[in-house]
């Protein structure tokens, strides 16, 4: 993909264009945003541009170049064999030295970071005017990697472009703040995740369900859309979900844990048959994380038809589930949910037991007369 062809990323990508006309490129950058709202896939055209053996101008007023698209440099890149496009991510673990057979982990290790990025830094181009390295979830880059990379980020050779990318800025050091340039990413359109989705072959209802569960995410839209499970399908798991909460009761919450837990599992296994090498516990946290979201979007939209607002329901599909769920809670009730369900966010981080995790939220989400009160200390 080259840099014309992203969508919905124009402060970004204007800012890049800036620096390049200005003749004032940084050499270290942090592309800040949400998962799957286009990071990866510009640092990708941003590089594949500068690599391009015969950059095209676009348009003059402002500067706008990108990548010609058949140079030799363009088509190597395109085929993933271009030597100055050095992307960095965790599955790289088992290819270090001492990480044969290593099961990648949930941080970044920091062999990955020395010997992909600090040893090679002063490596020559092969092809070209610049070496580019892409540094995917920065987030989960240790303290200890932090500090081991601020002099390759203070001070890289000339011809050496790194751009890091990154979910939480909170999780980054100030240090490495101080020494990036940072580039913000905001959310996708609805209309653009919805059209991607419809030509990917989903109804424009579960498209439109999608778009808005994913808050303006379209790789997050994407992966959950278009899952493929063996006797079921994300949309339909989430449409159970909402009758199972429309129609909770006390006696329901642990079986209702069970198939939250058994629905998680079936989501995450299919998510590791699409990968090679990916962190199996990434990937479950991200399927417990998706069902909690779905009952906060939920809840959410409680909340809308309190106050009158029936427009952009993230569940318009299955309003009269909402509107039974109303039935039961108040809007601070539900509010009081929605914050409940994001400290079970923060259990699922922890690695609190599933069980426990599921019970937890749905015995308090069957409004019992039993107070159970989540801290951080229970954990």
């Amino acid at each position: 993909m080259s840099l014309s062809e992203i969508f919905c990323q124009d402060r970004a990508i204007g800012s890049l264009q800036r620096a390049y006309a200005a003749g004032r490129m940084a050499h270290a950058y942090l592309f800040a945003g949400d998962d799957g709202v286009g990071k990866g896939t510009t640092a990708r055209a941003w590089a594949k541009m500068l690599l391009c053996e015969n950059r095209q101008t676009i348009r003059k007023d402002p500067l706008f170049m990108d990548s010609c698209g058949v140079c030799h440099s363009c088509q190597t890149f395109e085929a993933g064999g271009h030597p100055d496009f050095r992307p960095i991510y965790k599955e790289l673990v088992q290819y270090t030295k001492e990480g044969k057979n290593k099961k990648t982990p949930v941080d970044m290790p920091i062999d990955v970071i020395r010997e992909f990025l600090i040893d090679k830094v002063a490596n020559r181009p092969t092809m070209g005017d610049f070496v580019v390295y892409v540094v995917d979830e920065a987030e989960k880059v240790n303290r200890n990697s932090q500090n081991a990379m601020l002099k390759v980020l203070e001070e890289p050779p000339h011809y050496c472009v790194i751009i890091l990318l990154c979910c939480r800025l909170d999780e980054m050091l100030p240090t490495t703040l101080s020494r990036c340039q940072l580039v913000r990413f905001g959310p996708v359109e609805q209309t653009k995740i919805v059209e991607r989705l419809v030509s990917e072959g989903i109804s424009k209802s579960e498209a439109t369900y999608w778009a808005r569960f994913s808050q303006g995410s379209l790789g997050r839209a994407l992966s959950w859309a278009t899952l493929e499970l063996k006797d079921d399908s994300t949309y339909a798991i989430k449409q159970q979900l909402l009758e199972k909460l429309a129609s909770l009761e006390l006696t329901d919450a642990v079986d209702m844990a069970e198939w939250m837990g058994k629905s998680a599992r079936t989501i995450a296994g299919a998510w590791a048959k699409a990968a090679d090498d990916v962190s199996t516990t990434d990937i479950t946290r991200r399927a417990q994380k998706g069902l909690i979201q779905m009952v906060i979007a939920a809840l959410n939209d409680v909340m809308k038809l309190g106050i009158g607002q029936t427009d952009e329901l993230v569940n318009e599909d299955q309003k009269n589930c909402i509107e039974a769920i109303r039935c039961r809670y108040t809007g601070e009730t539900a509010a009081r949910h929605v914050e409940m369900c994001y400290q079970v966010h923060r259990w699922v981080d922890s690695s609190v037991n599933e069980k426990l995790i599921f019970e937890q939220l749905l015995l308090n989400l069957s409004n019992s007369d039993i107070l159970l009160k989540l801290t951080d200390s229970s954990i």
